[in-house]
């Protein structure tokens, strides 16, 4: 009945076309029930863990191919990652990092996420430090109560004294 005097409120009745009408309030219906029954909402779940195993490959721009081990912790509205990185390059050689770093997250079906972090590292055939900063804008998804997968996206600012555009692909594992 209410949703009835909603859907009036949304169409016009037009003389010439009568079934239109019809259409526009099942439409309407349909639209404002999913709205009002679906519990989407942006209020992130309490204390999320995700153990990750991600990997990228080299691209057309660039020789650098990573694979990272890590943890990954939502808290309210925060995300939190510290990853041991591999990285190895035809150009500089092979590479041992520590990334970290934190930013903003959202809880809903997936989880979009949006952190600065950091890279400190040692570039063994090189026998030098490295030393990078990056954004990093990402999701995770669960599939399963236990397993789901994540995409982030990073630039690397300074890494071997260029920037690096990172697309990582990855498995994650809930605790």
């Amino acid at each position: 009945m209410i949703l009835n005097k909603i859907t009036m409120f949304f169409s016009r009745q037009n003389k010439s076309i009568s079934s239109n009408h019809l259409y526009i309030q099942i439409t309407v219906s349909i639209l404002l029930s999913f709205f009002l029954l679906s519990d989407v909402t942006a209020d992130p779940e309490p204390d999320v863990y995700y153990f990750r195993i991600a990997h990228n490959t080299s691209s057309d721009k660039n020789d650098l191919n990573i694979t990272s081990l890590g943890l990954v912790s939502f808290k309210n509205n925060m995300i939190g990652h510290a990853d041991i990185t591999y990285l190895d390059s035809d150009l500089n050689g092979g590479a041992l990092a520590l990334d970290f770093g934190a930013g903003l997250a959202f809880k809903w079906y997936v989880s979009p996420y949006i952190s600065l972090g950091a890279s400190l590292g040692y570039n063994w055939d090189n026998d030098e430090f490295i030393a990078a900063y990056f954004p990093e804008v990402g999701i995770v998804v669960d599939f399963t109560k236990k397993f789901g997968m994540s995409i982030s996206g990073k630039r690397y600012y300074k890494l071997y004294d260029e920037e690096e555009d990172i697309i990582m692909l990855g498995i994650v594992f809930r605790k």
